[in-house]
């Protein structure tokens, strides 16, 4: 899967804009607040609807205009042109989004997986030493562009989350009885069931590609999940908790999971804990490479790699593990350092220059 090009209007800081990359390696480089990231979350946005940057998509339409939209090439079987619109409805706070694939309105559902993307940002750090949010937003964004099974799922597990606590606030305060939870227990177990599967089978996947992988100290990674399932007999079980503190206890909601270093000898080795800089800095590598992975064994389809300005972060050692990485996916990846590209010397590498608020190639 190739990404020819884009046409992004009224997006973030764009107010229209045309982008080429090349189907090997895209340097966008540029001074910190000239757009480098805004390319890359317009192909996610792309790919998803959605931001890897901000929770908000009100915050990706430019903010004097109420219209948004980015327009894009790929190349898989054959080429496709596809298309996401944001329209800022005047008269309410509410956003509408539409997806195109040829010009014909497609369903989210039905448009998922269109473009295959994974993302490498500095935040990525945050997976071996942050909130147990953070890990699970990991595990979202493995599906959230391939599966719209998954992303269904999702969405309709948090609404139903919402609905299930406000319900459980109603009956502590009379004004619902017990009841009425059953239909919500019911989504919530149905929805919950397809998250935690897919997490499982993720990280089973990862954990047999650390094994098998030739570099010893990515063998040495394991991902250790801990799954917050839920069931009737639990809900059941947590009712009175549940209704003191008007909150549901249980579901994917709440899981986490942990990255070990097997080379530790302690019997604890949670990298959060007694990992090096380094040897964090691998694992995340070793983590998203397992996603890579994932998808192309999954979907049979290559994904679009898009780094953030990662290679600052990174020491001689992992820098040429990036390295190894492009010369297998199409990789898009933004600097601000403009003397970057001996790195890529091997490469047939395109440079974007950005000098806001224009941009040359």
């Amino acid at each position: 899967m190739i990404i020819t090009d884009i046409s992004i209007e009224n997006f973030r800081s764009y107010p229209k804009a045309d982008f080429s990359f090349n189907p090997s390696v895209t340097i966008i480089t540029g001074a910190n607040g000239s757009g480098k990231t805004n390319i890359l979350e317009a192909i996610y946005f792309l790919s998803t609807g959605k931001s890897f940057r901000s929770s908000s998509i009100r915050q990706l339409i430019k903010w004097d205009q109420n219209y948004s939209s980015v327009c894009g090439k790929i190349q898989s079987d054959s080429l496709k042109n596809l298309e996401v619109q944001l329209l800022s409805e005047p008269t309410s706070s509410s956003i509408s989004r539409r997806f195109l694939v040829n010009q014909i309105k497609k369903t989210r559902a039905s448009y998922l997986g269109s473009l295959k993307i994974v993302v490498f940002d500095p935040e990525d750090m945050r997976l071996v030493n942050g909130s147990p949010s953070r890990r699970r937003d990991f595990l979202d964004s493995v599906f959230i562009t391939s599966d719209w099974r998954y992303a269904q799922a999702l969405s309709q597990y948090h609404k139903t989350l919402e609905h299930r606590n406000r319900l459980l606030d109603q009956i502590a305060n009379g004004l619902a009885s017990k009841s009425e939870l059953f239909f919500w227990d019911q989504s919530l177990i149905k929805n919950a069931e397809i998250i935690n599967s897919n997490r499982s089978k993720f990280i089973r996947f990862a954990n047999q590609f650390f094994e098998q992988h030739p570099r010893q100290d990515i063998q040495s990674l394991r991902l250790q999940y801990h799954p917050s399932l839920v069931t009737q007999p639990l809900l059941d079980s947590n009712y009175r908790h549940e209704l003191s503190s008007g909150y549901t206890l249980s579901g994917p909601h709440r899981d986490d999971f942990t990255i070990d270093n097997l080379s530790f000898s302690a019997a604890d080795k949670n990298l959060a804990f007694w990992g090096s800089r380094g040897q964090q800095r691998l694992a995340v590598l070793g983590i998203r490479l397992a996603h890579i992975n994932y998808l192309e064994n999954i979907y049979q389809d290559t994904p679009v790699l898009l780094l953030d300005d990662i290679l600052s972060e990174l020491d001689f050692d992992h820098q040429s593990l990036v390295v190894e990485i492009c010369q297998k996916y199409q990789t898009i990846f933004t600097t601000a350092d403009h003397n970057i590209e001996p790195i890529f010397n091997q490469f047939d590498y395109t440079q974007i220059k950005l000098n806001y608020p224009t941009a040359q190639t």
